[in-house]
């Protein structure tokens, strides 16, 4: 006898009927019967009468029944006093995300992260960093990961910087970009200003632009036809291993990059789930390799 017995005989207590029990539990009605067969033989008595319009039970039948609810309340009752008084977490937690940090990075946290907190229900929301951000501060999100530094001031943490790079078909000098094909890719505002603000210190004419494409996946198999550069982050590469990533410089030498930061509440610091996320990501996110 195991637990799905105990539900089994309770469905039919409440149902006194074999068809609509089986059909309940989404089971089939030879299996049902076969497994109640088995159950009055491991407790050798008779607990219920078939008769053509349904099921009545006999008084063994009856005080099972009551005693088989008792052990199913109290196991859910235990599993609850588990988690109140364990250290189990769990709850919900609404995060935005940055493309590039959902697509590169999450997946494995979000493995790592539900290993640990089986019981945490996550709800995540990839776009823009501009819109994550905004989510935010409209009180839609308790967590925001973007991609840029914003005048936040309540609790944030830098997780990850990478380069930003002019990625190609085939080799090409910096120095020459202004005279190259130009695949620009739609992005997230903020983005195209950090762009723009390299582009115009190294460059006094604009970028020679023949096509503007809103998919990042598009911009990169137009690359990879080699129909012209364009500029990404370097972990974008890792979905065309073909293509040439240069890092773009500063007017110093030191590439130009792109950083990502963790935006909450502080309010949201004393929500147990929350909490566990926030510093699950601050902990692990530095032990992932940056491109």
């Amino acid at each position: 006898m195991d637990d799905k017995d105990l539900i089994i005989f309770t469905t039919l207590y409440e149902e006194k009927n074999i068809t609509h029990t089986a059909k309940r539990l989404f089971i089939s009605q030879p299996a049902l019967s076969d497994r109640l067969k088995k159950l009055e033989k491991e407790m050798g008595i008779e607990l219920f009468i078939r008769q053509p319009r349904g099921i009545i039970f006999t008084p063994a039948g009856v005080k099972l029944n009551a005693y088989f609810k008792k052990l199913l309340a109290d196991h859910k009752e235990f599993k609850r006093d588990i988690l109140r008084n364990n250290d189990i977490v769990s709850g919900q937690v609404k995060f935005g995300c940055s493309n590039i940090f959902a697509k590169y990075k999450m997946p494995k946290l979000l493995s790592q992260f539900k290993e640990l907190y089986p019981e945490i229900e996550l709800t995540m929301f990839s776009g823009y960093s501009c819109n994550a951000y905004k989510d935010l501060l409209q009180g839609n999100l308790q967590v925001c990961i973007a991609r840029g530094n914003h005048n936040w001031s309540e609790s944030k943490t830098l997780l990850w910087s990478e380069p930003l790079c002019m990625m190609s078909k085939v080799p090409l000098d910096i120095e020459d970009l202004p005279n190259q094909p130009y695949i620009h890719y739609s992005t997230d505002p903020a983005l195209q200003d950090v762009l723009e603000d390299w582009w115009f210190s190294h460059f006094t004419k604009p970028p020679k632009t023949i096509i503007t494409v809103n998919s990042m996946e598009t911009c990169l198999k137009l690359v990879q036809e080699n129909l012209g550069y364009t500029l990404l982050s370097q972990s974008c590469v890792q979905d065309s291993p073909d293509l040439i990533a240069t890092p773009l410089p500063l007017i110093n030498g030191d590439p130009l990059l792109r950083n990502t930061w963790m935006y909450y509440r502080k309010a949201y610091e004393d929500i147990a789930p929350v909490k566990a996320f926030v510093e699950f990501i601050k902990a692990h996110t530095p032990k992932l390799e940056t491109p």
